[in-house]
């Protein structure tokens, strides 16, 4: 009985503890094991959140940088008669003026070196500028944490008018693109990495035909390209293996911590020489009208559609290169298909596809696009964009934009013959029944195959298609303007699309295009 009695008491006391708001020893126990995971799991839940919104910082800052670096460069590039270049195969008489290295150059050299202290400042080209003595000399040297490169601007400095302030012919160092990735070492045995000043100090940039040296591990991730007139500068794949096999598929950027990658950019950049417009023997820049970034302007509506060519006549050759390479299949206008060794610096088709990247690069993050190539029903390139369909996506949205421009270089994927027709018409007809796209961006370089009902296109089909498509805005609360751009053709049905919907319409000079594809 007095057990019972006991018993009861203690059943009594542990009540009067949880009434009194007390808590048993395995209650606290389970209680503190259960807030430390608790704890514990929203301490992971902040570093997860914590480290998405810097690493899209960092994407976003990296992205930012890039777009502002690359708009200078080209801009001044654009400005620029010529580039200065180290050549393995020199220059002859008369040229002098094209070589790094020669003497008039070699104070400039000096003085950029000077001003770089103690990292390297490996020169790669200069541009000349009629209203300067000194080349402004862009470089390479290793960025401010040491784990990437840097591309390093060395020459006068600009005033806030865009003029250059050459008072003395001062010279000044300043940062282009930092973070510029290194090449990764991918074999066996890979040695250890040792500080980056010490591959830069062996590294060269001395062009052979046409382009400088594939990278080698852990060396700068960039390479460039010329043409025979040194006025490109485009950057290219850095590495000798194929994409398939290394995975790198263009010059890159890279930031990163002393372990690991934070965030990689992909490099495309292509600017063209142009204050000097004596490039061949038509007396004009021939070339100026694809590479000065003239295929989509005025571009003022923040929800537009891009809607591109992708056929076979795309890989018609704008720009031919020095010396040779793998056997490739080009299309010449008038001609068709044919196959050669001989280097094309720039076709239609990756000119359109660095002017789109950059576009895309640069183009505010509110903006609402939409992408779609056409060719020809069953081909590669009558295709909508992998990712996100027909539906218009905004920029700035995790993965969209890198997505975009990943979709803008699969158009060259596979060889020309596979690319397709000129099939338009679905494409078109998608945008205007979107209610939400307000300006359409239309490119073609050839005629349609057929007319909308199928039959072959004549003259006369001209202006009723145009007719057709405009009126299509009657059912629409808000008028979708088409702007087009005729690549290498005279269009009357895409000139009338463009006026009778109050867009803007832009042609690309064809008879200095086929010039250039037979140069």
């Amino acid at each position: 009985m007095k057990r019972l009695q006991r018993h009861l008491g203690k059943t009594h006391d542990l009540h009067h503890y949880h009434q009194s708001g007390m808590v048993s020893l395995t209650e606290a126990m389970v209680a503190t094991i259960a807030s430390t995971l608790v704890i514990g799991a929203s301490a992971i839940g902040l570093r997860t959140t914590e480290t998405l919104i810097r690493e899209t910082n960092d994407k976003a800052t990296l992205r930012q940088n890039t777009a502002n670096g690359m708009n200078l460069m080209r801009s001044e590039i654009e400005r620029s008669i010529h580039l200065v270049v180290d050549n393995s195969a020199g220059f002859e008489e008369g040229k002098e003026h094209l070589d790094l290295n020669d003497s008039h150059y070699s104070d400039a050299i000096a003085k950029c070196s000077e001003l770089a202290g103690d990292k390297s400042f490996k020169p790669i080209l200069g541009t000349k500028m009629i209203d300067l003595i000194n080349p402004v000399i862009y470089g390479i040297s290793t960025n401010t944490n040491g784990y990437g490169y840097s591309l390093i601007r060395c020459g006068a400095p600009l005033k806030l008018d865009g003029k250059y302030n050459d008072e003395g012919e001062n010279l000044f160092l300043s940062i282009v693109l930092d973070d510029i990735g290194r090449v990764p070492c991918k074999t066996p045995g890979c040695k250890a990495e040792e500080p980056l000043e010490n591959y830069l100090s062996g590294v060269s940039f001395q062009f052979s035909e046409g382009f400088t040296p594939y990278r080698q591990p852990f060396e700068p991730a960039l390479r460039i390209e010329t043409d025979s007139n040194y006025k490109l500068v485009k950057f290219v794949d850095p590495t000798e293996e194929s994409p398939d096999v290394d995975n790198i598929k263009a010059s890159f950027l890279e930031k990163r911590s002393n372990t690991k990658t934070l965030t990689k950019q992909d490099l495309y950049f292509a600017a063209f020489a142009r204050a000097d417009k004596r490039i061949n023997k038509l007396g004009d820049d021939s070339n100026g009208g694809i590479l000065s970034g003239a295929f989509f302007q005025n571009i003022s509506s923040n929800r537009v559609r891009f809607v591109v060519d992708g056929s076979g006549s795309m890989s018609a050759c704008v720009m031919w290169g020095d010396g040779y390479a793998n056997k490739r299949k080009f299309y010449k206008p008038g001609y068709g298909y044919f196959t050669t060794r001989r280097r094309c610096a720039f076709t239609r088709m990756e000119s359109l596809q660095k002017e789109l990247a950059v576009l895309l690069d640069n183009l505010p993050d509110d903006t609402r696009i939409g992408l779609r190539s056409f060719s020809s029903s069953g081909n590669t390139n009558h295709k909508e964009w992998d990712d996100f369909g027909t539906n218009l996506v905004r920029l700035g949205n995790e993965g969209v934009r890198e997505s975009a421009v990943e979709f803008v270089y699969t158009l060259d994927d596979r060889s020309p013959t596979y690319w397709g027709g000129t099939d338009p018409w679905d494409a078109i007809q998608a945008a205007f029944e979107d209610p939400e796209t307000e300006a359409l961006y239309f490119l073609s370089d050839g005629q349609p195959n057929r007319d909308r009902d199928g039959g072959y296109w004549r003259e006369s089909d001209e202006a009723p298609t145009a007719q057709y498509y405009a009126g299509l805005n009657v059912d629409r609360s808000k008028t979708l303007k088409v702007h087009t751009t005729a690549l290498g053709i005279e269009s009357l049905w895409m000139e009338k699309l463009a006026d009778l919907t109050g867009g803007g319409y832009n042609q690309v000079d064809a008879s200095s295009l086929e010039e250039a594809n037979g140069a």
